[in-house]
């Protein structure tokens, strides 16, 4: 009996652990332009750090065009509880715009897809794909 405690308990106990090891994700808040917050697991060691940020143009075909890319400066905190809330279009301190070379990107259009991502080996759960509605973004399911 005292064996399938521990057995139990343990199994609880990894459970608990698999849970807190969320690599880095993103959300969305349903304004336009979006913004983009980031979070990770409490224990998460690896696949919690954000080497860019691009925001595609879903075409149809599932064809994808960046619009965005914006990437941290070395010696920049990337990590997950160093990330600023990320504004579409807004380069934040310490990062880098990478497309357009230069000016703003185009403004996110009614009715079109989009798709927002850090490096998808890397970061496999920062990713969130919405469209624009009534003037909000809306986020879609991951498919």
């Amino acid at each position: 009996m005292k064996s399938r405690v521990y057995i139990v308990l343990g199994t609880l106990l990894l459970m608990l652990a698999l849970a807190g090891c969320k690599s880095l994700s993103v959300s969305i808040n349903d304004t336009n332009p979006p913004v983009f917050t980031f979070s990770a697991g409490q224990f998460a060691e690896c696949c919690t750090h954000l080497a860019f940020l691009a925001v595609y143009e879903v075409g149809a075909g599932e064809k994808q065009k960046v619009i965005w890319q914006i990437r941290p400066k070395s010696g920049t905190d990337n990590s997950a509880n160093g990330l600023p809330q990320i504004t579409y279009g807004q380069v934040p301190q310490g990062f880098e715009q990478l497309v357009p070379t230069t000016g703003m990107p185009p403004a996110l259009e009614e009715g079109k897809v989009y798709e927002a991502s850090g490096p998808r080996i890397e970061v496999p759960d920062a990713f969130v794909k919405f469209r624009i509605q009534n003037g909000k973004a809306i986020r879609m399911p991951d498919e």
